[in-house]
């Protein structure tokens, strides 16, 4: 009853932080419209140059500039974030531009505070060009996580789960007689007062980690009072910055209390209940924030983070009880322990296997890029260490069901090192773009009118120019003949841009190809097919294609 008790309190908890906690708004922005497009040639010299992207940027350390084949800079140098639309950028352009080719150079920072840049060719006329647009590097580079921001977040994400971790043990896992030992309680105390020296130093050092990340500066020049005070003021991190010093203050405070009244009931819960705090304003730096459904997706995200740094933190408390297991009079205290953990170890098995399956849904279109892109790579790389630390929590569960103790300090050591590794790529993957910018080629196959097969192909499938194949087959298999016409129709699911419509030319029997600057906005499209026969029947379907921005 006690423990189903606990339980609730923490569930109540978690619950109150997830309702109370504010509501921010935050992701790796990129483009999903740009006007002109990449690549795109006019007639008209246009009044100005815009760039639309999946979510509000910060009105801070962004630019847009416009440059001619020559590298001469011919924006009116006004470039802004538009006042009724926080998701766009642009800058006017002057009345008297020659025909030439020209670059659009862009820089935002996300609201996450990730920034990103690239450059947007387009063309102006049709003769006498320096210059064809097609010749000029269309490209967006974003932010790649670096050492510092590397070994910055991964000290305060151990220190909270350290912290967090320690105190889960005494509400929940501990045996009571182990808790009135008075070497164990000085074991944690030193614990806990280590990672709450570490997590302050490693929040405190955040923002102008951030600064540098935002700014595109270095450490040097970031350390000023204007800089840091800009940060503090304008960007979102800055604002969830405040929340965890503020947050942190009473954490401190709480702590001392804890640690002076040697673990009373009290003061422990007001410390876990903060330090989970802290781990939910995590939550609202990652991508989880950047849904449309946010009221869904963070806490998932921050379910998912808590198992992990529960699981985690508590394994650094035990591995502090690995001196305990050589003893004789406690020895039995501590195999005791290891099956208590090993019950809620299977819990937090199943809650982050299901959080990071639903996670993962929002962040990987495809399995393919699970291979081809960095984002896939790493959660690989993290899905692949949570099964060898299930492989040595197994172990450690059946050992301590057994009461044999021989060999469980080894694997608790190699669960403890591995989770440790898990954390650094859970910081990578923080600080990545997700594969959801990078969908790559686009194919799929439907069957339709009288068992034809319609196989429709896009490549590279992003903004700009795309191959498009078409394959036509009947029931049989074979190339479907006698086709008078086929065309596609485009319709961009994501905001009404009317239709386009483009002709297919016949390659051989069944097959039809074409090439087209159809897909102008990365996001979700509707491919409309229609095959008209010789005969004048209609052959009808349709596809959704998730286009990418990069």
């Amino acid at each position: 009853m006690k423990h189903l008790k606990n339980g609730s309190l923490m569930m109540a908890a978690i619950y109150l932080c997830l309702v109370l906690f504010p509501s921010l708004a935050t992701a790796h922005a990129y483009i999903i419209k740009s006007t002109p497009y990449e690549n795109e040639i006019l007639n008209q010299i246009p009044k100005k140059v815009s760039i639309v992207f999946d979510e509000s940027i910060q009105a801070s350390f962004n630019s847009i500039e416009v440059f001619d084949s020559k590298g001469n800079r011919v924006d009116q140098n006004n470039g802004r974030i538009d006042p009724k639309n926080p998701s766009m950028i642009e800058t006017g352009l002057g009345s008297n531009l020659p025909d030439d080719t020209y670059s659009i150079k862009w820089r935002v920072v996300s609201s996450d505070g990730h920034p990103v840049e690239g450059v947007i060719p387009f063309q102006i006329g049709k003769e006498n060009q320096n210059q064809d647009s097609s010749t000029v590097s269309n490209h967006t580079t974003g932010y790649t996580p670096k050492m510092d921001l590397i070994i910055i977040r991964w000290l305060q994400y151990i220190s909270n789960a350290c912290l967090v971790g320690v105190l889960f043990l005494y509400l929940f896992v501990l045996p009571k007689d182990i808790v009135e030992n008075a070497g164990l309680s000085k074991t944690h105390s030193k614990l806990i007062n280590l990672s709450l020296m570490t997590l302050f130093i490693s929040i405190l050092l955040s923002l102008p980690l951030q600064a540098t990340i935002e700014s595109g500066v270095s450490w040097s020049r970031v350390i000023s009072i204007s800089v840091l005070r800009d940060m503090l003021a304008y960007t979102q991190f800055g604002e969830i910055w405040i929340i965890q010093i503020t947050g942190l203050f009473f954490l401190l405070i709480s702590t001392y209390l804890l640690l002076k009244s040697k673990f009373n009931s009290l003061w422990m819960w007001i410390s876990f209940i903060l330090g989970i705090g802290l781990l939910l304003s995590k939550s609202y730096t990652s991508h989880a924030a950047s849904s449309t459904n946010v009221f869904l997706t963070i806490p998932i995200d921050f379910i998912h983070l808590l198992s992990a740094s529960i699981w985690i933190g508590s394994l650094i408390g035990i591995v502090a009880l690995v001196p305990f297991s050589r003893q004789m009079d406690t020895r039995t205290l501590f195999l005791e322990t290891i099956r208590n953990f090993s019950k809620w170890g299977i819990l937090l098995v199943i809650i982050l296997s299901v959080t990071g399956f639903i996670g993962s849904l929002s962040y990987i279109p495809n399995l393919r890029t699970l291979l081809t892109t960095n984002y896939g790579r790493v959660l690989l790389g993290k899905v692949l260490l949570l099964i060898i630390m299930i492989v040595f929590a197994s172990f450690n569960f059946i050992k301590g069901k057994q009461s044999r103790e021989k060999g469980v300090p080894a694997t608790l050591w190699g669960e403890l090192v591995t989770g440790l590794i898990v954390i650094v790529l859970s910081v990578l993957l923080t600080n990545l773009p997700t594969a959801m910018s990078s969908p790559g080629p686009f194919k799929e196959t439907k069957t339709v009118k009288q068992g034809s097969q319609i196989t429709f192909e896009v490549t590279p499938n992003v903004i700009g120019e795309n191959n498009y194949v078409l394959i036509l087959k009947d029931r049989t298999g074979q190339p479907l003949k006698d086709i008078e016409q086929v065309t596609l129709t485009f319709t961009s699911l994501e905001m009404d841009m009317g239709d386009d419509t483009k002709s297919l030319i016949k390659v051989k029997e069944g097959s039809y190809k074409a090439k087209g600057l159809n897909f102008n906005m990365a996001g979700r499209w509707n491919v409309h097919v229609h095959v008209l026969t010789k005969e004048l029947e209609s052959v009808d379907t349709d596809f959704t294609v998730l286009v990418g921005s990069q």
